[in-house]
């Protein structure tokens, strides 16, 4: 059947869907011969893979773009958001740099932030 036109050419749903999945065996793994120490670090590595994957996609698409999927810039910014919230999570956890984690998020959202009104603006 014919693409109509309202459906991406490739949809990612299940590929994403699977890495999330991957994403959770890693983590639990990594748990399991004890690399983690807590429960909460599992979830959030696997927000840092997770994320990091999702930044892939909105590189795949700003290289291969299509009509009607979502935006590169919106994957990879939400992909880099979900990544950094994961580390802060992590490090958070670990009790390493504590007095940094705010600081860091806020710069990374801030980022975000500038690039986007950036890309609103030339428009």
């Amino acid at each position: 059947m014919k693409n109509c036109g309202y459906m991406p050419e490739r949809p990612v749903g299940v590929l994403s869907l699977g890495i999330l999945i991957l994403a959770l065996a890693v983590s639990a793994a990594s748990l399991a011969i004890n690399v983690l120490v807590q429960v909460s670090e599992v979830f959030s590595l696997t927000m840092v893979l997770f994320g990091l994957w999702i930044a892939i996609l909105g590189v795949m698409r700003s290289v291969d773009p299509e009509q009607y999927g979502g935006g590169a810039f919106n994957a990879l910014s939400g992909g880099v958001l979900i990544t950094t919230l994961g580390a802060v999570w992590l490090l958070y956890g670990r009790a390493v740099f504590v007095e940094f984690l705010i600081p860091m998020l806020l710069l990374v959202v801030a980022i975000l932030v500038v690039f986007a009104g950036i890309r609103a603006w030339r428009k």
